[in-house]
């Protein structure tokens, strides 16, 4: 008897387990399938409704040189309600023109595994010389490219003002023409200690999620080296504190042969970087430098109407873009005014995470009801002041658009116009007692509390 009871809690509980939605929603992408040389073939995981942003260790691939790795998020709000994609790319580059087959593969991506079918890609001549690397502000200084071996921390500023960002890399460099061989050694617990002295404190971290070492060919005072990237990311101080990186060691196994051909043995020899240091700037006097953004940004802006009715609704969206901390980018400042009644925005948000920048951009849409008749500039009403990183000065976005606004003014009276939709038609048929119910959620729990009372249920029939 208690083997049938048994049997049907456990079919029971696989059951239930198995109505449970699936926990995410990801794909994966190609960039292309002809592509010219000078530029990378990318294939990137696509995440949709996921908060998290996933480490992934993508393929190797023969014939193509992994490079960068890069992050982009993005949000936009609805109704209420959040929509967040992830997209994490890598960066493959070819040596030469030709057709590459790229083997089946799969990765995982939070418990789920996502499956890539064999696909070639086909590198074209260009006018670029292939595999060449872009100029590198983090490729180590000139007096470090004498050594065959060397471990370096670099960032590509030497001073910032508050709230600009720079970049950080760690990195080892090996000659390709070094008489040695080496090996990584304990990898992951020496860089969780590493980052632990070397990441700034009081700073926003923005990084591009290496988890594995990124291998690619350099090039320093014209001699060629490997360099094995194991970390890079974006810091932007939110305090007025000079920053101190420290000197760190790295150890690695280096084969000893002790001058004999058939005899080696494997020692650890560590490797150290320069300490160095990155002067944070104040802000050139001004009454809002403690709360404005610090970057190069540029306004994008829609209106959904120009020509509109006294009490009609329409859309105006403030969007901000450049380069920067996007994620801490503030709401433009609105002037009090007795022509408009704004209402809060629905926020979207994408913010792209490569090994050179942060950048991306922030929107603000607004619901704009006009109260009087006339001809009204936005500039009046929207400003974004910010602190120009490349101009070292502050500057202002202001809105361009005009909105002409015709019929009798706003009134409690006169709610609707005509056959324009107003914000509040129909608001009195409303019934505002009723509540959101989510029976998605009621649904979850439900089954959370049918499996555990089917574990109770188990343990007490074993106990008879």
């Amino acid at each position: 008897m208690k083997v049938y009871i048994l049997a049907g809690i456990i079919s029971f509980f696989f059951c239930t387990i198995r109505a449970q939605p699936e926990r995410i929603d990801a794909k994966i992408i190609f960039s292309g399938k002809l592509i010219k040389l000078s530029e990378p073939l990318t294939i990137s995981v696509v995440l949709t409704d996921s908060e998290k942003r996933p480490s992934i260790a993508f393929p190797d691939i023969d014939g193509l040189e992994k490079r960068s790795t890069s992050a982009t998020s993005s949000y936009q709000t609805v109704d209420g309600v959040k929509l967040v994609v992830q997209k994490i790319s890598q960066e493959y580059y070819a040596s030469k023109a030709g057709r590459y087959v790229i083997p089946s593969f799969d990765l995982q991506v939070l418990g789920t595994r996502l499956h890539s079918g064999e696909t070639s890609v086909t590198f074209s001549e260009n006018e670029n010389a292939a595999g060449v690397v872009m100029p590198d502000k983090l490729l180590p200084a000139d007096e470090r490219a004498g050594d065959q071996v060397f471990f370096a921390i670099r960032a590509d500023k030497s001073s910032v003002y508050i709230r600009e960002g720079f970049s950080l890399g760690i990195s080892l460099y090996i000659a390709e023409d070094a008489p040695i061989e080496m090996e990584f050694y304990q990898f992951n617990e020496q860089l969780q200690a590493i980052l632990a002295k070397v990441r700034p404190l009081g700073c926003w971290e923005e990084n591009t999620g290496i988890e594995e070492i990124v291998k690619r060919r350099v090039k320093i005072r014209q001699r060629n080296y490997n360099e094995y990237q194991m970390y890079r990311a974006h810091f932007f101080p939110l305090k007025l504190e000079n920053i101190r990186i420290p000197s760190v060691a790295l150890s690695m196994l280096v084969v000893d042969r002790q001058g004999t051909v058939n005899t080696e043995k494997k020692i650890i020899e560590k490797f150290y970087s320069k300490a160095f240091n990155i002067e944070v700037k104040p802000l050139p006097p001004h009454p809002l430098r403690d709360q404005v953004a610090v970057g190069e940004y540029q306004l994008r802006e829609q209106l959904s109407s120009e020509e509109v009715f006294p009490g009609e609704s329409v859309r105006y969206q403030f969007k901000i873009v450049g380069k920067g901390n996007i994620v801490g980018i503030p709401a433009p400042d609105i002037l009090p005014n007795a022509a408009f009644d704004f209402y809060p925005p629905e926020l979207s948000q994408v913010v792209s995470r490569t090994a050179q920048t942060v950048s991306g951009e922030k929107g603000f849409e607004y619901f704009v009801v006009p109260r009087k008749d006339g001809t009204f500039p936005f500039s009046r009403y929207f400003q974004w002041v910010y602190f120009d990183t490349r101009a070292a000065r502050y500057d202002t976005l202001r809105s361009s658009k005009i909105v002409q606004v015709k019929g009798e003014d706003y009134s409690l009276g006169n709610l609707s116009l005509g056959s324009s939709n107003g914000l509040y038609d129909s608001i009195e048929s409303r019934d505002s007692s009723q509540t959101f119910i989510n029976y998605s959620q009621i649904v979850k729990i439900l089954s959370n509390l049918v499996v555990i009372l089917l574990l109770v249920v188990m343990v007490w029939v074993f106990r008879k």
